[in-house]
């Protein structure tokens, strides 16, 4: 490939349109669960939350014919898989790190079967009557001709995870709410003395976290596929958690991380029609995470020595 060839595909229109689209379910998870990590509880159980979420807005849509039954359901389903987390943690003092592998596992194992019981197949269901989400088409951006090919024309829950994103910012940032989270993050202790309920909080924004990746899995089956698969988040989840470690809890710069990551992703999408190997193709967006992180670690490291 050229230089004019290989910067004509990484500066390709469609391949920011999938980037914009593809970002949204990181989007959702990782603001949300920045809410969570704001309070001081460890988890990496968005795989579980995220998965769940997935099959029943499939099943919820399927059986309603409406994607937002679906979306409802999806996050119905991820407020109690997080109140099963807290249960275990808050309440009955369990490893947050294995409660988080067990629910990962067991979301799996879970899907899988209501898979076989409700639509008696395995692997996957594909089926028109599962709905799926509508797109918006927005008549100013018509006449702007490479954000038009970028913005324009997705779908609705696509927009509504970068404006949560913004709001999540606000309330994290401008609000005694988030100044309480951050803090109660920082010194529950002191937190704690203050009269702050810790034990409030963290429930809160776990429910909150739960709630919206169930939203986030909502995407997956509802974006245009009309599909359920097994182990359909295929590490979205994961690539959520790293954005949130990146981003540091800001969810600005979760939702840019993300962004990153589904650039990569949509890329390695693109490449594999140029004949280049797959197999190393689809390690980009995993790189792209160390890459980010290894780099953030190294201005951290910076900061430190110049201190």
């Amino acid at each position: 490939m050229s230089l004019a060839e290989v910067l004509s595909v990484l500066f390709d229109s469609m391949i920011f349109a999938a980037a914009f689209r593809m970002a949204t379910p990181m989007v959702l998870a990782g603001v949300s669960g920045a809410f969570s990590r704001s309070t001081g509880v460890f988890n990496i159980a968005f795989e579980c939350f995220m998965l769940t979420g997935a099959f029943f807005a499939a099943a919820g849509s399927y059986f309603s014919g409406s994607p937002y039954i679906g979306a409802l359901c999806a996050m119905i389903v991820g407020m109690l898989m997080a109140a099963l987390f807290g249960l275990c943690v808050f309440v009955l003092k369990a490893n947050p790190m294995i409660i988080s592998i067990a629910l990962n596992s067991g979301a799996w194992a879970m899907t899988t079967l209501l898979l076989l019981k409700i639509f008696k197949i395995r692997g996957r269901i594909l089926d028109p009557r599962i709905k799926n989400y509508t797109p918006i088409h927005f008549e100013f951006l018509e006449n702007i001709p490479y954000l038009n090919e970028i913005f324009n024309d997705q779908l609705g829950i696509v927009y509504f995870a970068y404006i949560f994103a913004i709001v999540c910012y606000i309330v994290m940032y401008k609000t005694y709410f988030g100044l309480r989270l951050r803090g109660i993050g920082i010194n529950a202790v002191g937190a704690q003395t203050a009269g702050v309920n810790i034990s409030r909080y963290r429930w809160v924004t776990l429910l909150f976290m739960g709630m919206f990746s169930g939203l986030a899995g909502s995407y997956m089956p509802l974006s245009g596929l009309s599909m359920f698969s097994e182990s359909m988040t295929s590490g979205r989840g994961f690539l959520s958690f790293a954005a949130i470690l990146v981003g540091k809890g800001n969810p600005i710069k979760i939702a840019l991380v993300s962004l990153l990551f589904a650039y990569a992703d949509a890329l390695t999408l693109t490449l594999t029609s140029y004949g280049l190997p797959t197999q190393i193709l689809h390690t980009l967006p995993y790189v792209a995470v160390i890459l980010v992180m290894f780099f953030s670690c190294l201005r951290f490291f910076k900061g430190s020595a110049e201190i």
